[in-house]
């Protein structure tokens, strides 16, 4: 019966091609969506992601978003310094700031500092030149990737950020942000020169514990004694996606995106499938007339739904791993994200469209009267 049943799906090439075709598009729109979206909530992290070397980050306790802050002072990085089972405690900073390119056009970017002494807060990858050379006098990295964005800007050639000389000794590989600005690296003392800031200049502080101390046990400790909040890397990328989440519409916009998707794929599985069912009704008439029970008729039915929906999601989750591959390039605008619990969630959906869609059909072959054939 089952490969009566394969037959019966495949005799009309139009509406089968029709049935994969729709269910194919309908993956494809929820699991790239998803992934999309995905992968704009981990790219908002993009600076946390580049810092690897401390346990904690310590900000203003109102700060809810990594590039979203109210600096601190020089006093405050001396009171973290001070609480016990502090390792080493070192400002790092982050601050938009437009760059003049030779055309007399401006882009902006994201300026980094990080100690000159210890470096912590590098960047994680060094393509060209070395990471020590930071430390000669207005010297900066550029990333890889935002080097078309700064007119190719070469070693040794000279920006001008806020009017001041920055000289390019390498480049790096780093993650972007939420706001695709191009990111260059300084030290701290000439990310201050190079960016207008007041008397409090300390985005973060980049805190280490002591070996055998718990980080979140410091952090209770560090906003205990100095009023400031201290988080881990995952309390800081938690509190960035919920700030993304809640202000901004970007999971609306998704979130009907991916709504539309699954009522796309219902819509074409009940159109199309049930129309096959009518035109396929005297075969399975002919078949309830020679005893075939109607539980064996239902089988038949899912079988053929449930074989259209697999090959229509493997085609479009074989388009969405596409789609995340060309992501991965470097400087990719689109860095979407695909976990397997992502492919489970769009089966899921795409089972739940397959089955509902059926409904109809199911329905017109249990009702159905043998004598129909005689018709």
């Amino acid at each position: 019966m089952n490969l009566i049943a394969l037959r019966m799906l495949m005799r009309d090439r139009g509406k089968y091609v029709a049935l994969v075709a729709g269910l194919a598009f309908a993956t494809l729109l929820l699991a790239q969506q998803g992934s999309i979206f995905l992968g704009l909530l981990i790219r908002a992290t993009g600076p946390l992601q580049n810092v690897a070397q401390p346990d904690l980050w310590v900000t203003d306790p109102f700060t809810r978003y990594v590039l979203e802050f109210r600096p601190m002072s020089d006093r405050d990085l001396q009171r973290v310094r001070a609480v016990p089972g502090v390792a080493w405690a070192e400002p790092f900073f982050s601050s938009r700031t437009p760059v003049e390119l030779p055309d007399g056009s401006f882009k902006t970017a994201q300026l980094i500092g990080i100690p000159r002494s210890t470096l912590i807060g590098q960047p994680p990858v060094i393509t060209q030149g070395r990471i020590e050379d930071l430390r000669a006098p207005d010297a900066v990295f550029v990333d890889e990737s935002s080097r078309p964005r700064l007119a190719d800007v070469q070693i040794g050639q000279t920006l001008k950020l806020n009017d001041r000389r920055a000289i390019v000794v390498g480049f790096c590989r780093v993650k972007l942000g939420f706001e695709s600005n191009a990111v260059i690296y300084t030290t701290y003392d000439n990310a201050i020169r190079f960016t207008p800031v007041g008397r409090e200049n300390i985005p973060f502080i980049l805190v280490k514990a002591q070996d055998g101390l718990d980080p979140k046990e410091l952090a209770a400790q560090i906003t205990e004694r100095t009023g400031l909040g201290a988080f881990t890397r995952k309390e800081m990328r938690d509190r960035t996606i919920d700030f993304i989440l809640g202000e901004t519409g970007i999971g609306i916009n998704f979130g009907i995106t991916v709504l539309l998707g699954f009522v796309v794929g219902l819509a074409v599985v009940t159109a199309i499938f049930y129309q096959f069912t009518l035109e396929n009704l005297r075969y399975f008439a002919v078949l309830k007339a020679m005893g075939t029970r109607s539980r064996t008729l239902v089988r038949m039915v899912l079988l053929q739904a449930v074989v259209v929906g697999f090959i229509g999601f493997g085609i479009g989750i074989g388009g969405v791993g596409a789609f995340s591959l060309l992501g991965r390039q470097p400087g990719a605008e689109l860095t979407p994200y695909f976990p397997w619990q992502l492919l489970l969630l769009a089966l899921v959906a795409i089972l739940l469209c397959i089955f509902l869609g059926s409904l109809l059909s199911l329905r017109k072959v249990i009702a159905l009267e043998p004598g129909i054939v005689f018709k």
